[in-house]
């Protein structure tokens, strides 16, 4: 059993405080690419004919908003379905050429498109020092490898012990089993931060967990703190 100590604060470790990335760990100064410029980066990385490269990318977009649409479904991996697109044209490309065809699709080769929120990496440092198990949660399309090369290219604090990234496949957020999965362990408490009301905030409160919105134009984690006593 979690120990409380004499105070009523919830004992140390006893707390997983699951972190969003975009909007509120990762700014994002300009919107995510859309097709056409998601298909010239395709093209362009995998050396396809402008043609080949929309039917690939309309059938990989059209894919994703059907799952995302719908929140009780898995979210499809999306190098999966790249790959799936492209070897059933005769197009097969290898692993590392599809990373880089997303990587540079998804504007992470753009020096000015995403940046660190320097509060929230403050948060992300106080909450680990204090003792707290901190995890992040992400609804995306990057697979898990490369958002963990974008948050370290970013200088995000290496404080969580796990993450979870839904582009690699499996519930996604608001639904309650990537909630459940990100906070596997015997915690007492959760807490989630976060930018959005549907995807963060009102599914973690239906949990019953303590939740914190953040406002990515005035990011402020004064109620994490209150609710962690730091």
């Amino acid at each position: 059993m979690e120990k409380k100590d004499t105070g009523g604060a919830v004992a140390r470790g006893a707390t997983a405080v699951v972190f969003d990335c975009f909007g509120t760990i990762v700014t994002e100064r300009r919107p995510m690419p859309g097709p056409d410029e998601f298909t010239r980066a395709v093209a362009d990385v995998l050396s396809l004919a402008p043609e080949l490269a929309d039917e690939v990318v309309q059938e990989v977009f059209t894919t994703l908003y059907t799952a995302l649409v719908d929140k009780a479904a898995l979210q499809p991996s999306t190098r999966d379905l790249l790959a799936t697109a492209l070897r059933t044209r005769g197009a097969v490309r290898p692993e590392p050429d599809l990373d880089q065809a997303l990587w540079r699709a998804l504007g992470c080769e753009d020096d000015d498109r995403y940046e660190l929120c320097e509060p929230a990496a403050d948060a992300l440092r106080r909450t680990a020092a204090a003792g707290h198990t901190v995890r992040l949660l992400s609804n995306c399309y990057l697979p898990g490898h490369l958002m963990r090369r974008l948050l370290t290219g970013l200088k995000v604090p290496e404080v969580y012990d796990r993450a979870l990234f839904t582009a690699d496949g499996g519930p996604k957020k608001p639904d309650p089993r990537a909630f459940e999965l990100i906070t596997a362990g015997s915690f007492t408490r959760r807490i989630m931060v976060g930018d959005s009301a549907d995807n963060d905030i009102a599914p973690a409160r239906r949990l019953g967990w303590d939740a914190v919105p953040v406002d990515p134009a005035h990011p402020d984690f004064a109620e994490l703190y209150a609710l962690l006593r730091l």
